[in-house]
């Protein structure tokens, strides 16, 4: 099966962490036409807004160019919704950044952020965090409810 390509509105190719794993399939069917990891990635890569980055990332957020960018806990938050598993958190130079791990496989699906600007990354030394502890923060929270809303709306449309 050839691999399925991505790319950013400024034409660059972008990628995650586990694209091997991009066939895997949904366990909670809440969102149409998301099937696999594969198309959460694609229907996200249209739903990432400046209004979804967390608020320190805002100011710098390039949609065009970097639309992973301060996207990582409320993707994180949707990926658990969709897919089970566990949400982990890292710390990175300058803060904490959030991913999954699906049938014991890490997947990052903003990873690209990092890899952009060549910042290695490295899941090993992580914590699992509980997905109740990513939505206590009431900023969290809303850009979570502001992406479903999206994807959603996305459902409909297509």
């Amino acid at each position: 099966m050839k691999e399925k390509k991505f790319y950013t509105k400024s034409n660059r190719e972008i990628t995650y962490y586990g694209k091997e794993y991009g066939n895997l399939m949904v366990k909670n069917n809440i969102y149409l036409n998301i099937k696999t990891l594969n198309d959460l990635f694609e229907k996200l890569l249209l739903c990432y807004a400046k209004e979804t980055a967390y608020p320190s990332c805002q100011k710098d957020y390039d949609y065009n160019n970097d639309p992973t960018y301060g996207q990582c806990a409320i993707t994180a938050m949707i990926v658990n919704d969709i897919f089970g598993g566990t949400i982990h958190r890292i710390r990175v130079n300058g803060g904490t950044h959030y991913f999954n791990m699906i049938d014991n496989h890490y997947i990052d699906l903003t990873r690209d952020q990092f890899t952009l600007y060549d910042i290695d990354i490295n899941y090993e030394a992580n914590d699992e965090i509980p997905l109740e502890y990513c939505g206590k923060n009431e900023d969290t929270k809303h850009r979570y409810n502001l992406l479903k809303e999206k994807l959603e709306m996305l459902g409909k449309s297509i």
